[in-house]
């Protein structure tokens, strides 16, 4: 892994950073001890492709 610095910013381009730590393995943990209970999984994609994927699953 390269030297550098890693951000974990808010929810939102708005929000403002969390922190900041030289290791790429402390900034997940950050987020993962963040995340809110029963978050569900991961989407990979765009906001319009996750509306579409849950108007599909949500049968509307």
């Amino acid at each position: 892994m390269g030297a550098g610095r890693y951000y974990v910013e808010g929810p939102s381009r708005t929000s403002p950073r969390i922190a900041e730590t030289g290791s790429a393995q402390a900034a997940v943990a950050m987020v993962i001890d963040r995340l809110p209970p029963h978050c569900g999984p991961a989407f990979i994609g765009n906001a319009e492709a996750l509306a579409a994927y849950e108007r599909v699953r949500d049968g509307r």
